[in-house]
């Protein structure tokens, strides 16, 4: 099993409550989540700031690792995807 590893930094509009829910993506196409390889919720709460260190142990296979945050209340922006090529893969 290899270990993916990413940061995730949100701000806010205030100190209230933020549920910050984390998933993980393997697949064969840049710009597409992939299947699904996991996922995690945090709950924050008493800063307009947080920034969280993730590890994963990947489970799937696939040429392109993902990994999508998004909040409750939801982010303006929807969320965000972020990928990277691990493999020497050929592409068509």
């Amino acid at each position: 099993m290899t270990t993916a590893a990413g940061s995730v930094e949100v701000t806010t509009d205030g100190t209230g409550p933020v549920t910050i829910h984390i998933e993980w993506f393997t697949g064969d196409e840049k710009g597409v989540a992939g299947a699904p390889d996991g996922s995690e919720t945090y709950q924050r709460e008493g800063a307009t700031r947080y920034t969280l260190s993730l590890a994963h142990d990947v489970r799937g296979a696939g040429c392109y690792w993902g990994l999508r945050a998004s909040t409750s209340p939801a982010a303006s922006n929807g969320g965000s995807l972020q990928q990277v090529f691990i493999r020497r893969c050929t592409i068509s």
